[in-house]
């Protein structure tokens, strides 16, 4: 499967595929608005190029929304792979996108 990274310059052009499936409701407005704030803090949304719900949004730890301690980590906010997509590997794909973009990022692989 192909993916798109939504950007600043694409997002409003794409669905963002989570537990809102229209995408004129004022949550999807409100979401792709906090989202937009969020891609200059390293914001990462990562999404199959079907429609549907399969898709990896994660963030460097240091500027997750939540109280962690767990810098020069990426930290992942949603990793949603529907159950339509079940059994394709798709989960993996995108942890692995994830791993390899914290790598080249300069973050550590895990924590124990």
């Amino acid at each position: 499967m192909e993916y798109i990274r939504v950007t600043n310059e694409n997002i409003e052009k794409e669905h963002i595929c989570c537990a809102i499936s229209n995408n004129h409701d004022m949550q999807v407005s409100s979401k792709k608005d906090w989202l937009k704030g969020r891609f200059d803090d390293g914001l990462v949304f990562l999404k199959s190029e079907r429609r549907g719900k399969c898709f990896i949004e994660y963030i460097p730890a240091e500027n997750a929304w939540n109280p962690i301690v767990a810098n020069n980590y990426m930290y992942i906010d949603c990793l949603w792979v529907a159950g339509s997509f079940k059994g394709h590997g798709y989960s993996t794909q995108l942890l692995n996108a994830c791993i390899m973009d914290s790598k080249n990022k300069g973050k550590k692989d895990y924590a124990y």
